[in-house]
């Protein structure tokens, strides 16, 4: 592959780009791969799910070698630029290429982890590359519960080798992950009466980012900066919240957000000494803090028992990384706070804990819900998805080692990553095969700015092909 432009790679990522495909609105982008397989006269697997199984027999000479799955998620996290008019339920993904760099306008690429359909895709239209018997396995809704991977049949895959294109950083093979859980929690409202101007307070300028892979790289929590501003607000005079929304994800920190007030001395000057004394605070976080003040009309709030249970719980409320592996800088566990919005007459909250040791997670669950039960809210666990452990041996590991090493003389990065990866749910079902992850480059997963690096796209899809051609 001398330029990614013009290969088949980059050819069906542009043809799933155009596909809407947020998480649990897949049927359409499914229907394109059950009816690629069957234009490619390959067997293939549509499940209840909508998953998709496709598998094709090795190549002259590797008939008899190990089966290996190559898998990745059809899904994508759906965000945009707050000015943004996409409609990520009919819209194709616009995308441009920028000094080397794939990217979307103002929306996420959907490269996590439309990179893996694509390259699966390549490799089974190819007559000419060498390979062991295949099973593409591309599953749905990874971004939201992994509930795809977690009702996949446990008899449906052959394969003993098992390649996860789903990690995002080329030179390194992901051997691990962390597991995690998601608490729902709700809060019901009390509303009073009011009549006059309000104020509309946007937020803006926050880097966000993936709520595993970015926790620990100093990105500010909108969600947290807002009700900071509530706090000093506070402080000066007495006001009345109608509305507090940030966040839209549980696996994404929150970037932007809006709160809707009044003022019972009403003076714009004193919004604006808040202001600027917010933006103080955040200098250092990753994205610079904007706040915009316009005048509105507005006729209820919230009650003051209402606004106070709910700042006092996310002053509270544990946000980022809770603990390191043993001193080391490799997060063990952390918290996402992810979202608070109105839903049904209710403060509706996600909260969103990973961890890779199962008692440091239940730990921060325990104390998340003593900080939710003492501030009046109700909550429920779900979306809970197992850890990948570490395993000490591993052949596939052993191999992709070599091979990388005998490509370009140096050392494949081994690393257990903080994020949830459906290879901890495959490896609960098939507990004997042998995983690895990785990937290319892509920066700014979850948030408008992501970004896919095309070159190395390019040595990850040739590094794959050379690994393949080695499994005998």
């Amino acid at each position: 592959m001398k330029n990614i432009e013009s290969n088949r790679v980059l050819f069906y990522f542009k043809e799933i780009s155009k596909i809407p495909r947020c998480s649990r609105n897949e049927k359409e982008v499914s229907d394109y791969l059950r009816d690629f397989a069957k234009a490619n006269n390959l067997e293939v697997i549509q499940d209840e799910k909508l998953n998709i199984i496709i598998k094709k027999n090795g190549t002259k000479g590797y008939e008899n070698s190990p089966t290996v799955v190559l898998q990745g998620h059809m899904d994508m996290v759906c965000e945009k630029s707050s000015d943004s008019n996409h409609d990520f339920s009919k819209d194709p993904i616009e995308l441009t290429i920028e000094d080397g760099f794939l990217k979307a306008n103002n929306t996420t690429l959907g490269a996590d982890n439309g990179i893996a359909i694509a390259m699966a895709l390549a490799i089974l239209e190819s007559d000419t590359i060498s390979h062991p018997p295949l099973e593409v396995l591309i599953t749905v809704t990874e971004e939201t519960d992994m509930s795809g991977a977690k009702n996949l049949s446990e008899d449906v895959l052959d394969g003993e080798l098992f390649i996860n294109l789903d990690s995002e950083g080329e030179g390194v093979l992901t051997a691990g992950s962390a597991g995690g859980v998601t608490i729902y929690a709700t809060y019901p409202i009390e509303e009073i009466e009011l009549d006059g101007t309000g104020y509309l307070i946007k937020f803006d300028g926050l880097q966000g980012g993936h709520s595993g892979m970015e926790i620990d790289k100093n990105r500010g929590n909108m969600l947290k900066v807002i009700n900071e501003f509530l706090i000093a607000l506070k402080e000066k005079t007495n006001y009345h919240v109608n509305s507090f929304v940030s966040g839209t994800l549980s696996n994404a920190i929150p970037r932007y957000g809006e709160l809707v007030l009044s003022l019972e001395d009403d003076s714009e000057d004193i919004l604006k000494l808040v202001k600027e004394q917010i933006i103080k605070n955040t200098v250092g976080l990753d994205g610079i803090l904007t706040i915009e003040i316009d005048k509105t009309e507005i006729s209820k709030a919230w009650s003051p028992k209402t606004l106070d249970d709910i700042s006092k719980m996310i002053q509270e409320l544990p946000t980022g990384v809770n603990s390191f592996v043993n001193g080391s800088n490799l997060v063990e566990s952390s918290n996402n706070l992810a979202l608070i919005k109105e839903k049904g007459g209710e403060i509706y909250l996600e909260i969103s804990i990973r961890s890779s040791n199962i008692e440091k997670q239940d730990e921060l669950v325990n104390e998340c819900i003593e900080i939710l039960k003492r501030n009046n809210f109700q909550y429920k666990l779900d979306g809970a998805y197992p850890t990948w452990e570490y395993k000490q041996e591993s052949k596939l590991r052993d191999l992709a080692k070599s091979v990388y090493n005998k490509m370009y003389n140096k050392d494949l990065e081994i690393v257990v990553l903080h994020a949830g990866l459906e290879c901890g749910v495959i490896s609960s079902k098939y507990p004997n095969m042998d995983i690895i992850s990785i990937g290319p480059n892509i920066s700014g997963a979850h948030t408008p700015k992501e970004a896919l690096d095309i070159a190395s796209s390019e040595r990850v899809y040739e590094y794959l092909i050379e690994l393949l051609s080695e499994i005998k």
